[in-house]
């Protein structure tokens, strides 16, 4: 029934029933069906009476990006991490430690990407101004080029090669890095490789293969709850294990001191209430970092474009994004007024890996300068 005949049959039969106690009808009479007011097989949008709603409007760049580049011959192009801001990644398969990857448009401006990657990340005493850079092109746009050599990640003869260009406040980077040799001896592969990056709409994920149920599962595999195509397995009993090292090691300033007793590597406190340590979570790295923001009482989620504006900083000889709050610090285990927050943190494979430091927020800039280099130093021992 459509919405204008409900209503002609509702207001009849209120004119019946305030008229007469008694109803009077008249001979049954017949209607051609195109005559008749009530449409029994209407539709569910017809009988409500709803308007034709258009496709979701939306910017057209909307969703997410894959990038591509023709890879150089000798190379090998790998899955892409955009959790580890790599966009799109590549390797040498005749060179050992040599990579290559792109990261879109992180924050932090021309001025302060330089500066990490020139001082913080290879030890330079200073980085120079973009316009001092040769020009390259770069993704069908005008860049520069960095071209650097030293250390990097506490390995020598290293070099990199980064060719970039800015949007704003956000620079967007196709970074090589690796032994000396090998990076000087592949740079005009990494130029033409800069020169065809190109971006499209992402395609659906690939589809999981298909189960097989003659697959038998691993002997540890806890009960399903159903039959198996296996005999039940003893489960292994728990042997005491001794005290590991620590996966990670660095250079600790002279006024930090170890904290006795923690479980978390490279666990250090300093000027009275300053900690700081090194720990790894599982989850997802933008909804961690709002967790740490709680406790600094900004309880509004990071935007998608806040989570990719944020500043990097060197860690674990890659990049890591850094927080910097301050405020009144309310966490599970510490509480501090007027304290400032820094949390350098990157994801592999589903792992957050990240250095937490609070203190008290007169430290100032000190305090990230020293976190900087402390960051920097980290690196894994296993």
């Amino acid at each position: 029934m459509t919405r204008s005949s409900a209503f002609v049959v509702f207001s009849c039969l209120a004119a019946a029933a305030c008229s007469s106690d008694t109803a009077t009808f008249g001979p049954a009479q017949s209607f051609p069906k195109d005559q008749r007011p009530t449409v029994w097989d209407a539709s569910t949008k017809d009988r409500l009476d709803l308007a034709t709603m258009g496709p979701a409007q939306g910017s057209q760049d909307a969703g997410p990006k894959a990038w591509k580049g023709d890879t150089p011959t000798g190379w090998e192009e790998l899955a892409a991490e955009p959790a580890r801001f790599r966009n799109a990644q590549w390797k040498l398969t005749d060179a050992p430690g040599a990579d290559c990857y792109l990261t879109v448009g992180v924050g932090g401006g021309v001025a302060g990407n330089l500066h990490r990657w020139y001082v913080q990340q290879f030890g330079k005493p200073s980085a120079p101004a973009p316009e001092a850079l040769p020009p390259v092109e770069f993704a069908g746009r005008s860049g520069r080029l960095a071209e650097l050599t030293g250390t990097l990640g506490g390995k020598a003869g290293q070099a990199a090669l980064i060719a970039f260009y800015a949007e704003g406040d956000s620079v967007t980077s196709l970074k090589f890095t690796g032994p000396e040799a090998a990076v000087a001896g592949n740079k005009d592969k990494f130029l033409a490789l800069a020169k065809s990056i190109r971006s499209a709409p992402a395609g659906k994920d690939p589809q999981a293969p298909p189960i097989d149920r003659n697959t038998p599962m691993p002997a540890n595999h806890p009960p399903t709850g159903g039959a198996t195509n296996q005999a039940a397995q003893p489960q292994p009993q728990a042997q005491p294990q001794p005290a590991a090292a620590s996966p990670f090691a660095a250079t600790v300033p002279a006024d930090w001191t170890p904290k006795a007793g923690s479980q978390k590597p490279l666990h250090h406190t300093f000027a009275g209430d300053g900690e700081v340590y090194v720990s790894q979570l599982g989850g997802g790295l933008q909804q961690t970092l709002d967790i740490w923001r709680g406790e600094m009482g900004q309880k509004q989620p990071l935007t998608n474009d806040q989570f990719a504006a944020l500043p990097k900083v060197a860690f674990l000889g890659e990049d890591a994004v850094l927080l910097d709050l301050t405020g009144d610090m309310v966490g599970m285990t510490k509480k501090l007024a007027n304290a400032r927050l820094l949390v350098a943190a990157r994801a592999d494979a589903g792992t957050i890996t990240f250095c937490k430091l609070v203190a008290p927020a007169a430290g100032g800039e000190a305090l990230l300068a020293s976190f900087r280099q402390f960051c920097a130093s980290v690196r894994r021992t296993q």
